[in-house]
């Protein structure tokens, strides 16, 4: 049990570090985040830390990493307009609604 205790707090000590502790001006996820590749982290973290400028990368962007991705809003006409309720609910809708209810509601319960 001692042993868990131990890989937990050692987990949550490496997650604040990565996570949370700001090192120069990022977190190191901050830094994963915006390199190219492992070696492009390595290379422009440590020239953060020294205070030197970062070498350039070679190449084009890489692709970006995978996540959540993020969904088109649709058809500027599927969204309603600012001014208008999200609620489509109609007065009839309602109406019918309490008629169900009062239903309901006025029978006695079964025991």
């Amino acid at each position: 049990m001692l042993k868990l205790l131990r890989l937990a707090v050692l987990l949550g000590f490496v997650a604040g570090v990565l996570f949370l502790l700001p090192i120069g001006d990022r977190t190191l996820f901050e830094r994963w985040r915006a390199a190219r590749s492992p070696s492009d982290f390595v290379a422009r973290s440590w020239a953060e830390l020294r205070g030197s400028e970062p070498p350039a990368s070679p190449g084009p962007l890489a692709a970006p990493r995978k996540g959540k991705a993020v969904k088109p809003a649709g058809p500027p006409g599927a969204r309603p307009a600012p001014d208008r309720p999200l609620d489509t609910t109609t007065d009839a809708d309602r109406k019918s609604l309490d008629q169900l209810l009062d239903q309901h509601l006025s029978e006695k319960p079964k025991r």
